[in-house]
């Protein structure tokens, strides 16, 4: 019994990361030969192999290529195929909430297919997935897999029964630039008035399982039809709840603003591919592309054979269990449960201190305790975030080079952390030390990127928290109750302000609870097998707990562990309960500050490993740099807009011997300075601008070389312009007298873009454009080849000429 009660913290903490990781491995890809009704991987894949040859973005050539591929595979799986051509509008708020100043626009191309339902005046199945790229990525996993997944989806479907309503089959356009073909469909497309239900596929990253992170409004009764469905579901509610207050969208986001039921899924392990060019067909995991059609075929196929789509209801509370089944239920389900949680914690405190085997002191330290595991470890973990500095792409994915070690370090940490204030606990170690080191880590928040209130606070909140939880002696069971007690606090308070937010809190409680209340009841029996029996049963509930936390915790990480580590301090709080009574025996032992400073220092090193410097083969570092031909002035430069120069970036930006990169700003187009050299000219087809006047109207014009990409205006009126219109369609693009407005148009029309405005009042007007075309000029010096442990990202590699136009009245 002594080795278990040294070693079983060690083995259950093992143990459940163990089978937490496990369970967010992806299903295998099943074979082509598969049923023709299941849904295959390896069928999908060859669409994704056939579209992710090269970077296809909104406007390109590629996409064009994209498009005749797509309609001739829509027509071959037999849906009624049809292009819905349109625009697609983004408008972006200026500073300090001003009126829109910068407009994305783009000529979008929409694909249809439709497998005919029985009864085609049901609200139909929209089944949705974009098939342009980012820049410079082919796009294996965004969004060929969803596109691809969808066309498997469309041709399982087609080989069984014939639903009972339409599934309509949308592949939009410029879903990178903004959601701009989602724009054209929900905003003005006549087909939208069938849609019922929309299922929205997507990717940010090209590994990992599939999950359902977003639904649309009232899905009480859409999540039972999901988690009865989808086969191995992987979803949460906190996650939906979360990401509904993130700023970061897709098509999906333009459903829900029309207040559309639906789910949108997507995998996003391995980031390192997400925009990149090692997003290619054989980077992507194919388990992944299995998972995320496992889940869409069974949800999608017993929607469209629904008699009824799900009614509104109010929002689920649900999240899988280990990948394996999906658990749903409504609000008022969870203030059952907080219920029952409130009545187990009650009966253990009420036998506990009826026993003496904690005082009420005690329990209030433990209370305390839990708050400062909670804080030491989000002080820690905001401080290497501070010192990682993440504020540019190049950062950010130098450290998804390393995105494993990282994750794996920012979890030592705060492991480490739960185990240090574990021990001081038991140990009733002294204050002052803690409380010093916690304003010191506070204090050195702000030695990076400036004052840091959020580190400041947290090292104050950490002092405040120290005190009150050390200095006397803490027992187990007091650390275990207090800790409850706090976390049953914050159950309370979510399940008020955001149900779908308690999953996370209320699954962990509860597998503590009943550990604690069995032993309260059975525990100081003699009988050695029952001792044993209660023994393996808390550590079996402390695995179960670490495991789904594990499993939560990894996928959060991937989420937005990177701009903000400290959010594995809220899993390092909740699983402390489940293995207080543990952590607790082995703290007592002189093992345990070494065991905590042994996981700060393999942490701290496993950070700076994913912090270094430089890619591989394997896994490229990103580099940027593009040719500028500025007509208007006859000069050239290459730029980067990367913060800072790599070996590549620092010989391929002085052209011929040109001179060496310096940091200055290229206004308006480049108003903060960028890395930048001048460049021998090189002939380049030139875009014709021109401003005119006509009554009052104010016209700008621009007609785009052959070629063209996207085209990018800016205007810097003297005085207030109105009523815009753009091609003759009234657009929102305000103006402001000295400040730049901007339109950015991808596949311009080659017959030109016209943007207008009322002018009634004397003034001028300075305009600029940019246009960007596809690779170096063809007689310019090409820059040398790229190391292998650099990729291009963004509009790296290509040419944007630049001309500038005016005129008084």
């Amino acid at each position: 019994m002594k080795t278990i009660r040294f070693l079983g913290f060690w083995i259950c903490l093992v143990l459940g990361l163990a089978l937490g990781s496990w369970s967010q491995r992806p299903p295998a890809p099943v074979a082509a030969s598969a049923p023709e009704t299941a849904f295959s991987a390896e069928r999908a894949f060859v669409d994704v192999a056939a579209i992710a040859q090269k970077p296809h973005p909104a406007g390109s050539a590629e996409i064009a290529k994209v498009r005749d591929h797509l309609l001739a595979r829509i027509a071959a799986v037999g849906l009624e195929v049809s292009v819905h051509p349109g625009e697609g509008f983004l408008s972006r708020n200026g500073p300090d909430g001003q009126p829109p100043r910068a407009l994305t626009v783009a000529a979008v191309q929409n694909l249809v297919g439709v497998l005919p339902g029985k009864d085609r005046d049901l609200p139909a199945i929209l089944v949705m997935s974009h098939y342009d790229s980012a820049p410079n990525s082919p796009g294996a996993a965004d969004d060929t897999a969803g596109v691809a997944a969808a066309l498997e989806i469309a041709r399982a479907l087609k080989a069984g029964a014939q639903p009972l309503r339409d599934v309509i089959f949308l592949f939009t356009d410029a879903e990178e630039p903004g959601l701009l073909g989602a724009d054209a469909f929900f905003g003005r497309d006549p087909l939208l008035n069938h849609v019922g239900l929309v299922v929205n596929m997507e990717a940010r990253g090209d590994a990992g399982r599939a999950a359902m992170f977003q639904t649309g409004p009232d899905n009480g009764s859409l999540m039972r039809v999901f988690a009865s469905a989808a086969k191995a579901p992987s979803a949460n509610s906190l996650a939906s709840t979360v990401y509904g207050k993130m700023p970061n969208d897709t098509d999906f986001t333009h459903a829900v603003r029309k207040g559309l039921p639906g789910l949108n899924l997507a995998f996003i392990d391995d980031q390192l591919a997400y925009h990149t060019p090692l997003a290619t067909p054989a980077h992507l995991e194919k388990g992944s592309l299995q998972h995320i059609g496992d889940q869409t075929l069974p949800t999608v196929r017993a929607l469209a054979d629904a008699a009824a789509l799900p009614a509104k209801a109010p929002d689920a509370i649900y999240s899988d269990l280990l990948g394996l089944v999906l658990i749903s239920y409504p609000p008022v389900v969870g203030w059952v449960l907080l219920g029952v949680i409130a009545f187990l914690i009650g009966f253990t405190a009420s036998r506990t201190l009826a026993a003496g085997a904690a005082s009420g002191w005690e329990i209030g330290r433990g209370a305390a305790g839990l708050l400062l595991i909670g804080s030491s470890a989000a002080l820690a973990l905001h401080l290497v975030g501070r010192a990682l500095a993440i504020q540019d792409a190049q950062t950010l994915y130098r450290l998804l080079t390393r995105f494993d070690p990282l994750l794996w370090g920012a979890a030592s940490i705060a492991v480490a952390a739960g185990l240090a204030v574990a021990t001081a606990q038991a140990r009733g170690a002294s204050r002052i030390i803690p409380c010093v080191v916690a304003l010191a880590l506070g204090g050195a928040c702000s030695l990076a990127g400036g004052f840091d209130a959020v580190g400041l606070g947290l090292g104050v909140a950490t002092c405040v928290f120290g005190l009150a939880a050390l200095g006397q002696r803490t027992g187990a069971l007091g650390a275990w109750i207090g800790g409850m007690i706090v976390l049953l606090a914050l159950s309370i308070a979510a399940q008020v302000l955001a149900p779908g937010a308690t999953v996370m809190l209320v699954w962990p409680l509860l597998v503590a609870a009943l550990g604690a209340a069995l032993v309260i009841g059975v525990g100081g029996t003699r009988d050695k097998r029952a001792a044993l029996a209660l023994t393996v049963v808390v550590g079996l509930l402390a695995i179960l707990s670490t495991a789904q936390l594990t499993a939560w915790g990894a996928w959060t990480f991937a989420g937005v562990g990177l701009m903000e580590p400290a959010i594995l301090a809220l899993f390092a709080m909740l699983a402390a309960p489940a293995l207080s009574p543990l952590v607790h025996d082995f703290a007592a032992t002189r093992w345990a500050w070494r065991a905590a400073g042994a996981l700060v220092v393999a942490g701290l090193g496993l950070i700076a490993n994913a912090d270094r410097v430089g890619g591989d083969a394997a896994r490229p570092a990103v580099t940027h740099a593009i040719q500028v031909a500025d007509l208007s002035t006859g000069k050239a430069w290459r730029l980067t807009e990367a913060a800072k120069l790599d070996a590549w970036t620092k010989a391929a930006l002085p052209d011929d011997g040109g001179s060496d990169p310096k940091k200055q700003a290229l206004p308006p187009f480049w108003p903060h300075p960028v890395w930048i050299s001048e460049s021998r000219p090189a002939p380049v087809a030139p875009p014709q601008l021109t401003v005119d006047r006509s009554d009052d109207r104010l016209l700008i014009r621009l007609i785009p070389a052959p070629g063209a990409e996207l085209v990018s205006l800016r205007l810097r009126p003297s005085g207030q312009l109105t009523q815009p219109r753009l091609n003759g369609r009234p657009v929102t693009l305000a103006t402001a007298p000295g400040a730049w407005s901007s339109l950015t148009y991808y596949a311009p029309d080659p017959n030109g873009v016209t943007l207008s405005f009322t002018a009634s009042a004397p003034g001028k007007i300075e305009v600029a454009a940019l246009e960007y075309h596809d690779g170096w000029p063809a007689t310019a010096k090409a820059p040398p080849a790229k190391p292998p442990g650099l990729m291009a990202i963004g509009q790296s590699d290509k040419t944007a000429v630049l001309v500038r136009a005016g005129m008084s009245w």
